[in-house]
C-alpha cells in the first residue's frame, strides 16, 4: 500500500529578501570621475582668480565701471577715461615705446592693427581722440561709447 505523499507546499522554503545593495562605497570608476571633476573645478577656480588679480582683471573692472556710468553720466568724461584706460592697456600689451607717443589717427590706426578681433578703431573710435579736448558740454552718443567699451573688453581678454 502506498502512503500519501507529503504536502508539497510544506516542503517549499520561503523566499528570503534580497540583500541590501549600498551605494557606498563607490566603485573605483566613480572615485576617478569625482577626482577629475574636483580637479577641473580647482584648476578653473585658480585660473579665474589669477585673471581677476592680474592687470587684465583690473582693466576689466575699470571698463565695467565706465559702462555702469553710461546711463546718466557725462559722456565726455567717460570717453576721456576710456581713452586713458586704453593707453594703459596698450602699454601692458605692447611696449611703452611702441604706443605711448602715438596720437590722433596714428593712435587709432595702431589700435586697429593690434586688435585681435579686428575692430575698426580708426573709423569708430574717433571720439576717443576728440572727446578729451572738445568744449565742455558736448554730447556724445552713449551707444557709440558702449560699442567702444565692448571692443575694449574683447581686446583685454
Amino acid at each position: 500500500m502506498k502512503t500519501a505523499p507529503p504536502d508539497l507546499l510544506a516542503q517549499l522554503d520561503d523566499i528570503a529578501g534580497l540583500d541590501y545593495i549600498s551605494w557606498w562605497p563607490l566603485a573605483p570608476g566613480w572615485w576617478a570621475l569625482i577626482a577629475a571633476i574636483l580637479s577641473a573645478a580647482v584648476v578653473l577656480y585658480w585660473r579665474r582668480r589669477a585673471y581677476w588679480r592680474s592687470w587684465k582683471g583690473d582693466a576689466r573692472r575699470a571698463l565695467d565701471a565706465l559702462e555702469d556710468q553710461l546711463p546718466g553720466g557725462d559722456a565726455q568724461q567717460i570717453a576721456a577715461a576710456l581713452s586713458a584706460l586704453l593707453r594703459r592697456i596698450a602699454m601692458r600689451r605692447s611696449s611703452r615705446a611702441e604706443c605711448a607717443g602715438l596720437e590722433g589717427k596714428a593712435w587709432l590706426g595702431w589700435l586697429t592693427s593690434k586688435d585681435p578681433r579686428g575692430f575698426d578703431w580708426a573709423s569708430q573710435g574717433r571720439l576717443l581722440v576728440d572727446a578729451p579736448y572738445a568744449p565742455a558740454g558736448r554730447e556724445y552718443p552713449a551707444q557709440s561709447l558702449k560699442r567702444l567699451i565692448d571692443a575694449a573688453k574683447r581686446w583685454v581678454r
